[in-house]
C-alpha cells in the first residue's frame, strides 16, 4: 500500500471517530431567528471517506493533467459532502405569515338561494387574492362534505344544497374545516351561515380553536328565509275535564303578513266547536284562540294546520301543522266482552251508576294489542267461549293482570268457563277456581229427556238404530243420573219414565217396546219432556230431540225459549233430507243446545253418544241457589246480602288452593264468587251470569250495583294517588325527560327505579305507533333523568312508572311535541352564536379577503425540508466528476504516444 494511500485511510479513521463522537445528537444552529437542524446527524459519518477518496485521486493512473485530478477529486469530495448533508436530514424553521383559509358555507334549508350566490362570491374573490396562501371549502348542513376548488378557475367555483338540508350541525363543519388546514400555516376558519345551529357544538370546539391557533371569522347571511308562516306552538290548559269546553291557544309566526285557514282536529276529525277558520296574520307571532270539549277520557291528539290563500307567502310546508297529545283524566274505565250482546245493559248500567266508564264490545273486539288493553282498568269477559278470544289474546290479559296490575273477572253463562271451553287454557290458570266440578253423591248430575220420532217414516232400520241410541245412552249414564224417553208420532208416549239411570235392564226393556206407526207431531212431546224435567232434582237438564221428517211449527220455539229460561237445554238430531233444518237450527240455538243433521242413519248411535257425552261434562247448575258469605271481603260492605234474592244457576266450578279465596258460595258447596292475587293484579270467578237468566232476580236487586261497583273498585288497577311532575322537552332530535320527586313534606324521594314509556306519535294509526321504553336514572336527590331518539315528527304521549322494591309507588304523565325539523323554526337570522365564536377564537367579521389573509401580527414557526436541493446538487457534482475523469479539459494539445 502507498503511503498517500495510508496516510487517507488514517485519517478517515480517526475523522471516522470524531463524527461519530460529534454525531451521537441532533445537531443545529441559530441564525438570524432561523432554526437549521440536522435530524439525522449520523450520516455524517460519509465524511469519512473524504481522506481515501481524496489519497485515491492522488494517486490515480489516469492520463489526465494533474490539475485535472485534482479538480476531479475535489468534486468528489464535494459530492460526499452534499450527500452526507441531504442523508442528514437537514431542516430549516423558521417564522412565516402565510394562512389557510377554510370557508365552512352553511347550505341548510333555512338559507336562500340569494345568499348562496352571496356566499359564492366571496369563495371566488378569495381564490383570486390568495397569493401563497390556500384556501379550502366546506359545506355543511345536517352533514358536512369538502368542495372541490379549482383554484386556476375561481368563476367555476359552485357550491350545492344538502338532501339533509333540515338540520344545521356547524360542529361538525368546523372538526372537517380543522382537520383541512395544512402545517406551517396560520389557521383561519371563515364560517359563513345565518347562525341558525339546530345540532349545538359549535362552541365545544373553541378549545380546539385555541389548541391550533385558529381563528374564526363569519359572515352572517342575514336575508332570511322568504316569506314564511309556521306553527310554534299549540298550548292547552293544565287541567281538562271530560265534557267541561276549554280554550286551545296556537302560536303562528309570520315574516310577512298573509291571510291563512286555519283547522283544528281532534282524533284525526275535524275539531267540532271551533274547526275551520279564516285569519289575516299580521307580520310577527298570532295567538289564535279555538274553543273545543272532550267527552271521552284517556289520551286525545290534536293537531293544527295552516293553509295560507298564497302559496308564494310560505316557503316551508314541513312548518304548517303541529300535533299535541293530552291526557284527560276521567273515571275509572272498564273493558266489558260479553258473548250475548242483548244481556249486555244490566251490568254495564250497575257499573255506570257506581261512576265507572263501561265500554261494552263484543268478542269480535277484544282488544289485539297490551297498549289497547291497558286504556283500561278493570277487564270483564262474560258468557264468551275460548275460541272467541285467541290464544295471543289470552297472553294479552295474563300480561295485563300479572305485569300491569289489572283487574279480570270472568263471568259464567252458557258459553263460559268450561262450558265455553276454557278448561286447560292461559285464562284457566289465571282464575280462582278449578273448571272440572266434582261431582256430588247426593244429586244426579244429569236428568236426560230423549224424544224421539216414532213416525211411520222411521220404520225399519231407522227406528232399529234410534232405539240402539238410546240404549247406548242409557249405559253411559251412571246411577246418579235421571233418564226418561218419551217417543212421539201424532201423540207423545212416555217409552221410558224418567227414572234414576242404574235401573238399566227396565230401561232396556222399555226401550225395546218402542214400535214405528203414526205421523209426526214434535211440540206435544218435548212438552211431555218439559213437565218431566221440570219437577227432576238434577244439576243439568237435558233434552235431545230425533226426528226425521216435517211437522207444525206452532208453538214450537215458544216452547224452547221457556225450557232455556228455566235451565232445561236442547239438541237436536235431524236425519235424511226431509228434515226442517231452518226449524231444527232455530230450536237448538234457542234451546242453548246443539244441532246434528245426517243423511246416514248409521250415524245415529255416534251422534247420540256424543251429545251424551257433551252433556255430562257439563257443568251447569239449574236450580235456585243460595248466596252464602264463605269470607269477609271489604267490598261486600254495605252491601245487604243477608236479603241477596235467589240465582237460578251457575257453572259448577271447584276452589283452587290458596292464596285462591272464595268469597261467596251456593248451598250446594261450590264457589259462587272468589278471587285471586297474580302478579300485580287479581283476577276473579262469577259463576253464575250477570243477565236475566240465572241472575234475572240478581240484576233487580237494590244490592246488585253497590256489589259489583265495588267488587271492581276494589280490584281494578290502582291509579296511585302520588303523581310526580315530569318535565319533557327535545333537545336536537333527542327527548330528555326529567322527573323531579319531592313528597308533601318537601322532602327529596331518592332511590326509586323509574322507567318511562314513550309513546307516538299519536297522530299515526296504532300499529304504526313505537313504544320506546326509556330508563331514568337518578343523576341528583330527588331528580331522574332519562333520554331517548326521536326518529319521527309528531305528537308523544309519555306515562313514567316509579318503583320501589319492584312495587309502584308514584306514576307521572307528560307529552311530548316534535313537529317538524327545528330547521323550519328558525325564521331570523341569529348573529348570537357567530359573534361568540368569532369573539372567543380572537376572529372577527369577514368583509373581503384581506380580513381573513391578514396574519393579525401573528406568526406560525414553520419546517422546511431541505433535502432535496443537497440531492441534486450531489447528483450534478457527481455528473461532472464523471466529465472531468472522461474527457481532457487541461493540455488539450497533448497527444498519447
Amino acid at each position: 500500500m502507498s503511503r498517500p494511500i495510508a496516510v487517507g485511510l488514517g485519517l478517515s479513521c480517526a475523522l471516522a471517530l470524531l463524527l461519530l463522537e460529534v454525531t451521537g445528537h441532533a445537531l443545529g444552529v441559530t441564525l438570524d431567528g432561523d432554526r437549521y437542524e440536522l435530524a439525522e446527524p449520523r450520516w455524517l459519518m460519509l465524511l469519512a471517506l473524504l481522506p481515501i477518496t481524496l489519497a485515491s485521486a492522488h494517486r490515480s493512473l489516469a492520463d489526465l493533467p494533474r490539475a485535472q485530478l485534482v479538480l476531479s477529486g475535489a468534486l468528489r469530495g464535494l459530492g460526499i459532502v452534499l450527500l452526507a448533508l441531504a442523508l442528514a436530514e437537514p431542516a430549516r424553521t423558521t417564522d412565516v405569515t402565510r394562512t389557510s383559509v377554510v370557508f365552512a358555507i352553511d347550505v341548510s334549508d333555512s338559507i336562500t338561494d340569494r345568499d348562496l350566490a352571496r356566499a359564492e362570491d366571496l369563495v371566488r374573490a378569495a381564490i383570486e387574492a390568495r397569493g401563497e396562501n390556500t384556501i379550502a371549502v366546506v359545506s355543511f348542513a345536517a352533514t358536512s362534505e369538502r368542495v372541490p376548488v379549482d383554484l386556476e378557475d375561481p368563476a367555476s367555483f359552485h357550491v350545492a344544497r344538502h338532501e339533509d338540508g333540515a338540520a344545521s350541525d356547524l360542529g361538525g363543519a368546523l372538526r372537517l374545516a380543522l382537520a383541512l388546514h395544512p402545517e406551517g400555516h396560520l389557521g383561519r376558519i371563515v364560517v359563513v351561515s345565518d347562525g341558525s345551529e339546530t345540532r349545538s357544538g359549535a362552541l365545544s370546539e373553541l378549545g380546539t380553536l385555541s389548541t391550533r391557533h385558529v381563528r374564526a371569522l363569519h359572515v352572517l347571511l342575514d336575508d332570511g328565509p322568504p316569506a314564511e308562516i309556521a306553527v310554534e306552538d299549540l298550548v292547552a290548559p293544565a287541567r281538562l275535564r271530560v265534557g267541561e269546553p276549554f280554550t286551545l291557544r296556537a302560536r303562528v309566526r309570520s315574516t310577512t303578513a298573509a291571510h291563512v285557514r286555519v283547522r283544528l282536529y281532534q282524533n284525526d276529525l275535524l275539531n267540532g266547536l271551533d274547526g275551520v277558520r279564516e285569519v289575516d296574520l299580521p307580520e310577527g307571532e298570532t295567538e289564535i284562540a279555538l274553543r273545543s270539549v272532550v267527552h271521552l277520557p284517556g289520551p286525545v291528539t290534536y293537531r293544527f294546520t295552516v293553509t295560507p290563500a298564497d302559496e308564494a307567502s310560505d316557503r316551508f310546508p314541513e312548518n304548517d301543522e303541529l300535533s299535541r297529545t293530552l291526557v284527560v283524566p276521567g273515571r275509572p274505565r272498564v273493558l266489558y266482552v260479553e258473548g250475548q250482546a242483548a244481556g249486555a245493559t244490566y251490568l254495564s248500567r250497575a257499573l255506570e251508576s257506581s261512576e265507572l266508564d263501561v265500554e261494552v264490545r263484543s268478542p269480535r273486539a277484544f282488544p289485539t294489542s297490551l297498549p289497547e288493553l291497558s286504556a283500561f282498568d278493570f277487564l270483564i269477559v262474560s258468557d264468551t267461549p275460548a275460541d272467541a278470544i285467541s290464544p295471543s289474546q289470552q297472553e294479552l290479559i295474563e300480561r295485563y293482570v300479572r305485569d300491569q296490575g289489572g283487574g279480570f273477572l270472568m263471568a259464567g253463562g252458557d258459553q263460559s268457563f268450561g262450558l265455553g271451553g276454557w278448561e286447560g287454557s292461559r285464562v284457566e290458570r289465571l282464575l280462582p277456581v278449578h273448571m272440572d266440578p266434582e261431582r256430588r253423591r247426593d244429586q244426579p248430575s244429569l236428568a236426560l229427556a230423549l224424544v224421539l220420532d216414532r213416525s211411520g217414516s222411521m220404520a225399519g232400520e231407522k227406528i232399529e238404530l234410534a232405539k240402539e241410541a238410546a240404549r247406548a245412552t242409557a249405559e253411559l249414564l251412571s246411577g246418579d243420573d235421571y233418564l226418561g224417553v218419551v217417543s212421539f208420532d201424532s201423540q207423545p208416549e212416555r217409552a221410558v219414565r224418567m227414572q234414576s239411570a242404574g235401573n238399566r235392564l227396565q230401561i232396556q226393556r222399555d226401550i225395546g217396546r218402542i214400535a214405528a206407526r203414526g205421523g209426526t207431531a214434535i211440540f206435544p212431546a218435548l212438552d211431555m219432556a218439559f213437565s218431566d224435567l221440570t219437577v227432576t232434582r238434577a244439576r243439568l237438564r237435558h233434552v235431545i230431540l230425533l226426528t226425521d221428517g216435517q211437522t207444525n211449527e206452532t208453538g214450537i220455539p215458544d216452547l224452547v225459549s221457556l225450557m232455556h229460561a228455566e235451565g232445561i237445554t236442547v239438541s237436536v238430531v235431524g236425519v235424511g233430507s226431509d228434515v226442517n233444518r231452518a226449524l231444527l237450527q232455530e230450536v237448538a240455538d234457542t234451546g242453548g243446545g246443539r244441532a246434528y243433521f245426517t243423511a246416514d242413519p248409521h250415524n245415529i248411535p255416534r251422534i247420540f253418544t256424543r251429545e251424551t257425552t257433551t252433556a255430562m261434562q257439563s257443568g251447569v247448575v239449574e236450580d235456585y241457589v243460595t248466596a252464602r258469605v264463605t269470607a269477609p271481603a271489604a267490598f261486600l260492605r254495605g252491601v245487604p246480602m243477608e236479603s241477596a234474592p235467589l240465582l237460578r244457576g251457575y257453572v259448577a266450578t271447584r276452589m283452587r288452593a290458596a292464596p285462591a279465596e272464595e268469597i261467596l258460595e251456593s248451598d250446594l258447596g261450590e264457589p259462587l264468587l272468589a278471587r285471586m292475587r297474580v302478579g300485580l293484579g287479581w283476577t276473579l270467578a262469577w259463576t253464575s251470569d250477570v243477565k236475566n237468566r240465572w241472575a234475572v232476580d240478581w240484576v233487580r236487586w237494590p244490592g246488585f250495583a253497590p256489589l259489583f261497583g265495588q267488587m271492581v273498585r276494589e280490584h281494578m288497577r290502582q291509579r296511585h294517588e302520588e303523581e310526580l311532575p315530569m318535565e319533557a322537552r327535545i333537545e336536537g332530535e333527542t327527548a330528555r325527560l326529567v322527573v323531579e320527586a319531592m313528597d308533601d313534606e318537601d322532602a327529596f324521594v331518592n332511590d326509586l327505579d323509574p322507567v318511562a314509556h314513550v309513546i307516538g306519535p299519536m297522530g299515526a294509526p296504532v300499529d304504526e305507533r313505537t313504544r320506546i321504553d326509556v330508563p331514568m336514572h337518578q343523576v341528583a336527590p330527588g331528580r331522574y333523568e332519562g333520554e331517548t331518539p326521536i326518529e319521527r315528527f309528531g305528537a308523544y304521549a309519555i306515562t313514567a312508572e316509579h318503583r320501589r322494591g319492584g312495587a309502584v309507588v308514584a306514576e307521572s304523565t307528560g307529552s311530548l311535541v316534535y313537529p317538524y325539523a327545528p330547521e323550519y323554526a328558525a325564521l331570523e337570522p341569529d348573529p348570537a352564536l357567530l359573534e361568540a365564536l368569532s369573539e372567543a377564537s380572537g376572529g372577527g367579521v369577514y368583509a373581503e379577503p384581506a380580513d381573513a389573509f391578514d396574519a393579525m401580527g401573528e406568526h406560525v414557526r414553520a419546517r422546511e425540508d431541505a433535502r432535496a436541493p443537497l440531492f441534486f446538487a450531489a447528483l450534478a457534482i457527481f455528473v461532472l466528476d464523471l466529465l472531468t475523469r472522461r474527457v481532457r479539459l487541461f493540455d488539450r494539445s497533448f497527444r498519447a504516444s
